[in-house]
């Protein structure tokens, strides 16, 4: 009979002729062997000392947060949520030493006996919703719906490894969010972008100066494609008065710099639009001697 197994010490695969062989030779066995022996003494010693520990502790009615820790088998830190907590008391000497009564100890395990944490009774499970189903109904990604409830302070509480988020405060988080429901036609960034040559800071702040109605489906977010064409149009009304450097290089066949020499000459008044520079086209074409 041969089995495929993997040497325990090694980590090499080998074929082995019993179930019960666990190496792949004789030095790993022994290698093996050697290092259950050492932890296995290291363990006992860690007993002992325990043991040993605890022992010296069982005269004494006073301890420092360390021999507390090591008689109640905990950490240090542990100790100190305790006190912190006011669930053990202690007694403060002076800035470096602190004390604990064995009395105190004994004191705290009898008025705190293990309860088995139950799920309270008056507590509606249907008041709340799971990550996936705020997923499914507010179409956004799990991962969001937890760094947002974390961000936001949304109560929840955990069942069974399980986090559950009030709806009540859920509902009115994406209460903003909500859309209107005769919007049909909706941009995608990526669709702005070619249409208008936007970039994404620009359409933001397209968005944000109109008060655009948006709605976010799955981590992608769309704007209403009626509220951003009428705001472009508008707008594109009132870029019908300007030039760019680029329009009136070409008009007038002139270089750049040509250009921001007559605007720094006549002093033209200029403004920056996101990445161009315009200005008005009357005070040009009358630098010019264009006639109208």
């Amino acid at each position: 009979m041969e089995v495929k197994r993997i040497c325990k010490w090694c980590g090499k695969p080998f074929i082995a002729k019993k179930t019960t062989t666990n190496y792949c030779s004789h030095q790993c066995s022994s290698q093996g062997y050697k290092h259950r022996m050492r932890e296995r003494r290291i363990e006992l010693r860690e007993i002992q000392d325990l043991i040993e520990v605890k022992s010296k502790l069982d005269h004494q009615d006073y301890f420092t947060f360390a021999q507390a820790a090591k008689l109640m088998g905990v950490s240090r830190q542990y100790i100190y949520k305790l006190v912190k907590e006011d669930k053990l008391r202690a007694s403060r000497l002076s800035s470096r030493m602190s004390i604990i009564r064995r009395a105190d100890i004994e004191l705290m395990l009898k008025v705190r006996p293990y309860e088995r944490v139950r799920i309270k009774d008056e507590l509606d499970i249907t008041e709340y919703y799971t990550a996936e189903q705020i997923a499914e109904k507010y179409k956004v990604n799990e991962k969001w719906v937890w760094t947002y409830t974390r961000e936001h302070n949304i109560p929840k509480i955990k069942i069974r490894q399980f986090n559950y988020y009030s709806k009540k405060h859920i509902d009115a988080a994406f209460e903003k969010y909500k859309v209107d429901n005769d919007i049909t036609e909706w941009y995608t960034p990526e669709e702005i972008q070619e249409k208008y040559g936007m970039t994404r800071v620009a359409i933001r702040s397209q968005v944000y100066r109109n008060n655009m109605p948006s709605k976010k489906e799955h981590g992608q977010i769309f704007y209403s494609k009626l509220h951003f064409d009428l705001s472009k149009s508008s707008g594109q009304e009132k870029e019908a008065e300007y030039y760019t450097v680029q329009e009136a290089m070409k008009k007038f066949n002139l270089s750049r710099e040509s250009v921001y020499n007559t605007l720094r000459f006549h002093e033209i008044k200029r403004e920056k639009k996101g990445r161009f520079v315009r200005f008005l086209k009357v005070d040009f074409d009358r630098v010019m001697g264009v006639k109208k």
